[in-house]
């Protein structure tokens, strides 16, 4: 019987390291560490949580700068950025290019600015 104990303990140790190994490699592919094929033509410039599963997202795509809104069941593409305006604005803005972060209403008052300049954000 003592041999039959040993089997159900190395088993049993083996169930808990598969299933944490497991966890772990969900865990990191969550945080965007192991991800297996990077984007060439796609980069994500900032991100901005607005609640449970929302946000808005900057994001590069190709020679297009676009903001997103994004929630778990959709994407929808708000306004198209220029891409040198993007880049001056981060590095004339506090908190873009540093580590001091960029307040909420900051971001708001440049998303208005922007959406406004533009006929309303509408097409």
């Amino acid at each position: 019987m003592g041999s039959v104990g040993l089997f159900l303990n190395f088993l049993w140790a083996m169930l808990l390291v598969v299933g944490l190994a497991y966890v772990a490699a969900r865990m990191l592919k969550k945080i965007g560490i192991g991800k297996t094929s990077p984007s060439h033509y796609l980069e994500q410039i900032d991100y901005l949580p607005l609640g449970p599963k929302r946000g808005i997202a900057i994001v590069q795509v190709v020679d297009k700068t676009v903001a997103v809104g994004v929630t778990d069941s959709q994407i929808t593409v708000l306004l198209e950025l220029d891409p040198k305006a993007v880049t001056e604005r981060a590095a004339s803005t506090p908190g873009l290019g540093s580590r001091e972060p960029v307040t909420l209403s900051q971001f708001a008052e440049e998303m208005r600015k922007r959406l406004f300049r533009n006929g309303g954000g509408r097409s």
